[in-house]
């Protein structure tokens, strides 16, 4: 069996949740004027995927358990509808982040990256107890190939 990617482990999660906050927070407070706004948006967006990414893990815990690499980990959330979802979502968030940023004031490219780092973190958070689900083994709707 190959070895866990290390972005599937709580330890690796628990980083990822501190430098993104440290990251977020300091963006927020480096950006004038404060990219409130940007943040609200990433911070629900993020709350939505961290859910999605939940439900992606526990029903497809054995393609976690297997992905040795990114993309493999990236075929596991493809191979059910919140992963997919959670990977839109993603991609949607960034895209509009930029675009309410090129509306408002001050450094719009700063201020999409605070938001979006904003995003990450909620996104992190929320998913963060999903980790446990990877390596139960597949539920009963999920088959392993």
């Amino acid at each position: 069996m190959s070895k866990l990617h290390f972005t599937l482990t709580r330890r690796v999660n628990a980083a990822f949740i501190v430098v993104r906050g440290l990251a977020a927070f300091s963006f927020i407070m480096w950006t004038r004027p404060r990219p409130l706004l940007r943040a609200v948006v990433g911070c629900i967006a993020g709350f939505a995927a961290g859910l999605l990414q939940r439900g992606s893990v526990k029903a497809s815990p054995a393609l976690f358990a297997r992905a040795s690499s990114a993309l493999e980990v990236r075929r596991a959330f493809m191979s059910n509808r919140a992963g997919k979802a959670s990977i839109a979502l993603l991609w949607a968030t960034g895209l509009a982040l930029v675009a309410v940023a090129l509306a408002g004031g001050g450094n719009p490219f700063v201020a999409a990256i605070a938001g979006y780092v904003a995003f990450m973190l909620v996104r992190e958070v929320t998913s963060f107890g999903a980790i446990g689900a990877i390596g139960q083994g597949p539920r009963d709707n999920q088959h392993a190939f």
